[in-house]
């Protein structure tokens, strides 16, 4: 994936670790929404697609901003 200054670039291992990270530290009242996850990719360098980061999320198995807000509120 090419970075956001055009050089460069990272590998689409190293942009699903990073969303899994963002995910993981998300607070159970701030689920991070994909368009969110997006921006905050972009503060990174990477210059990527919300439904690229949709397609990497479901591919690592994680679910949906509403699911995962659904799914922590049940865990309380």
């Amino acid at each position: 994936i090419a970075s956001a200054d055009g050089e460069g670039g990272m590998s689409a291992e190293a942009i699903k670790a990073r969303i899994a990270r963002l995910i993981e530290a998300e607070e159970p009242k701030a689920i991070l929404s994909d368009d969110t996850l997006v921006d905050l990719l972009a503060k990174d360098g990477c210059d990527i697609a919300r439904r690229t980061v949709a397609k990497y999320r479901e591919a690592m198995g994680i679910g949906s901003s509403v699911q995962r807000r659904r799914a922590k509120a049940i865990a309380g």
